[in-house]
């Protein structure tokens, strides 16, 4: 099997990721490198003031190719059953709310006609993967989205190594019948570090503050339909593993959330004493 180099895949590539911040967390590593960012979600149901927030992060992002659809996130997060995760055409099945999984299911649809003609010539795309990373719904989504448009367009298709053990038996699932073609590139904390503290400043950074980035991540090229011959057992491929909470509840808090809260706090206080 001939190796895969980064060369190749970033010959006119092109970034797809759901959410600002996933770019810095998921792909530091080909940030800079790649052609063009896009980001797919803006606006949020559950924060409505994420938009103008990262309207913001956008003008004044250290990388200058990130632009964005402009959707609006479903608020599906922690809304699909992980411990028995079901596959569907636009995502993974929502179990807990009618209403979010309709909004989830059109924002579908609004990511192949957004989608489709930015990514019209490119020759790779890189995105999350088939497992959403650390187990998130609209991560999944996008990357649904994207495996329908390779086969409309003809471009090459990469995905991510980041998993936890919420997403885990998802990827269990995929692997599989996963040929072991991948790449592993260096991460670039730095960059990574210099996004995070935009959002931050934003108040719209939704990961964890005292993150700690891997010292690499690698990239898998996704073949599309499993392979005719058995595969060989062995050595599949590496995996940047994440711990996450484990709750079902609706409620849950998301990461980020108790710097936000202190951010706010400070600018309360200083506020007062000014």
């Amino acid at each position: 099997m001939k190796a895969l180099s980064a060369e190749e895949m970033l010959d006119n590539a092109i970034l797809v990721v759901a959410h600002p911040d996933d770019e810095a967390l998921w792909f530091s590593s080909v940030l800079r490198e790649v052609k063009g960012t896009i980001l797919c979600f803006l606006g949020s149901r559950d924060r409505p003031e994420w938009k103008g927030q990262r309207e913001r992060c956008l003008l004044e992002h250290p990388v200058k190719n990130v632009s964005s659809l402009g959707l609006e996130q479903a608020g599906v997060f922690n809304n699909a059953d992980w411990q028995n995760p079901r596959m569907a055409d636009y995502g993974l099945e929502i179990h807990r709310s009618e209403p979010v999984q309709a909004l989830y299911q059109g924002n579908f649809a609004a990511l192949m006609t957004g989608l489709r003609p930015r990514l019209s010539g490119c020759r790779n795309v890189i995105t999350h993967n088939p497992w959403g990373e650390y187990g998130h719904e609209e991560h999944i989504q996008v990357y649904l989205a994207l495996r329908m448009l390779q086969k409309e367009l003809g471009f090459e298709l990469w995905f991510s190594n980041y998993c936890s053990n919420r997403s885990c038996q998802l990827m269990l699932r995929y692997v599989s019948g996963f040929a072991a073609e991948y790449l592993t590139l260096p991460t670039d904390e730095g960059l990574g570090k210099r996004v995070m503290a935009l959002y931050q400043h934003n108040d719209c950074w939704t990961w964890f503050d005292d993150y700690h980035w891997f010292a690499e991540e690698s990239f898998m090229k996704d073949r599309g339909e499993m392979p005719v011959e058995p595969l060989p057992r062995g050595r599949l491929f590496p995996l940047n593993f994440l711990k996450m909470e484990l709750e079902e509840r609706k409620d849950v808090r998301k990461p980020g959330w108790k710097g936000r809260m202190k951010r706010k706090c400070a600018r309360i206080v200083e506020a007062v004493k000014g």
